[in-house]
């Protein structure tokens, strides 16, 4: 989708490793060809989209939303144009864009009747965002966006392998978990990254403080209790 200059949505619950795989994504590219830009800000407006892509590339706006608008479209295709390059911008959290900050993303990429446009765009967000870019009023955009990926949960199976690999790169050479304990831990995480790794520390942690060899269902269960109550 770089290449084509599309529109990407990548969506997920909370710690699915969103933005762990868009970042694997941009470290693949070559720099060069591809220059990056990141933004998370919460409630992004035009004006600050604006702001933060033309000062990744030296430039500093100095007017308001629709006379900046038509320098980075400016940059965007002279990057495309005359140094053959495809900039790629990736916009975080973006179900908590505002209204106008999608409607924006379709205006920049219809500058030239759609016939070329000069940058690749990546919306990553949490499940929300599919459900709002599914209202009639955002159908421009739904209709822009030419590839969707949803990260859903690890499976049992891919959860075991998860925590076998990560307990190898610590340097574990034996199981560390009963079987038991893994099945708590899928059960209780719903194969999302982002818990199976708190659980499983806190679990590990539990069961070094019991003197125990190997994680068991009890310390499982009590470490994700613990956790929960904040304990």
């Amino acid at each position: 989708m770089v290449d084509t200059r599309a529109l990407g949505l990548v969506t997920g619950e909370i710690g699915s490793g969103k933005s762990s795989a868009v970042r694997r994504l941009a470290a693949g590219l070559d720099p060069h060809r591809h220059p990056v830009v990141y933004c998370a800000e919460s409630q992004l407006t035009p004006f600050d989209f604006y702001s933060l892509v033309l000062d990744a590339f030296g430039m500093t706006p100095r007017f308001q939303r629709a006379p900046a608008r038509r320098p980075f479209v400016a940059l965007m295709t002279d990057l495309f144009e005359q140094q053959h390059t495809v900039p790629v911008l990736i916009i975080d959290e973006a179900q908590n864009l505002p209204a106008t900050m999608l409607q924006e993303l379709r205006f920049i990429r219809n500058t030239q009747m759609d016939a070329v446009t000069p940058f690749a765009c990546i919306l990553v967000g949490q499940p929300d965002l599919r459900a709002q870019l599914r209202l009639r009023y955002f159908e421009p955009i739904q209709q822009r966006i030419a590839l969707r990926d949803h990260l859903g949960g690890l499976s049992e199976s891919e959860t075991q392998a998860y925590v076998a690999y990560h307990c190898q790169l610590a340097g574990a050479t034996h199981p560390l978990m009963a079987p038991s304990a893994l099945s708590v831990l899928y059960a209780q995480a719903h194969g999302i990254p982002r818990l199976i790794n708190l659980f499983a520390v806190q679990a590990l942690w539990a069961a070094a403080v019991a003197h125990a060899e190997i994680v068991d269902e009890l310390h499982m269960q009590q470490a994700i209790a613990d956790w929960r109550d904040g304990s």
